[in-house]
């Protein structure tokens, strides 16, 4: 039987003010698969894209990346350092005393070891896709808007990334946006090698199979 790219085993998570999120969890991501996380906000779905992402510690349990278990102590992990993790949170996630093309140009030098002007080329590629190339040379605003979620997702196409882990923008997206978006999303999601998870409005949809947060536990359908 195929090893699982990702899994929870025994997983118990809660909130900093103390609620249960998730209680003895156990769940399998294969390879290649595609979930798209339906509900509202405060139902644990960024809690458990940030379990994935190795972003946050389990009171209980652990989580097992590649066949190799992610350790928030050691802040190392190989499919991690080597790019294959696409994150792209509500807020992106950003450097914000870089440039937009730099935000996604680095992760290319440093995890793909690609040189400073391929890394820029390609990153203003991606960044193009997104509707963004006009803002390379800007800096993330703050609060985040549209354009650092945007980023985000650039930078997880850029890199080539094998787990796209995807929460909601923040503030919603344009209907330009949203189509640019949706357009790389489903280009990633036709990649048989390539497995996602998202978190979204009804856009998302024919991106992946309905999964439901309900009471700490999982509720899915069948995978695409």
């Amino acid at each position: 039987m195929p090893r699982p790219l990702l899994a929870l085993e025994g997983v118990s998570l809660a909130s900093p003010e103390g609620r249960v999120v998730f209680q003895d969890l156990d769940w399998k991501l294969d390879r290649g698969a595609r979930w798209h996380l339906q509900g509202n906000q405060g139902t644990g779905a960024t809690a458990l894209l940030r379990l994935c992402a190795g972003l946050a510690r389990p009171r209980e349990g652990r989580v097992v990346l590649d066949g190799r278990e992610i350790d928030l102590d050691a802040l190392d992990h190989p499919f991690i350092n080597a790019g294959d993790l696409g994150w792209v949170p509500t807020d992106g996630g950003l450097a914000v005393n870089l440039t937009l093309l730099d935000n996604v140009a680095l992760p290319l030098r440093f995890s793909r070891k690609v040189g400073r002007e391929e890394a820029r080329e390609e990153a203003l590629r991606w960044l193009e896709r997104a509707g963004l190339g006009r803002s390379a040379a800007s800096r993330p605003r703050l609060p985040a808007d549209r354009a650092c979620w945007m980023t985000a997702l650039a930078r997880a196409g850029a890199k080539g990334s094998r787990l796209w882990l995807v929460d909601r923008p923040a503030g919603g997206l344009d209907p330009e946006s949203r189509k640019a978006a949706h357009a790389i999303l489903e280009e990633a999601a036709r990649d048989p090698e390539t497995t996602l998870v998202l978190v979204g409005g009804d856009w998302m949809e024919d991106l992946g199979a309905g999964l439901r947060i309900e009471d700490g536990r999982l509720a899915t359908g069948s995978a695409p």
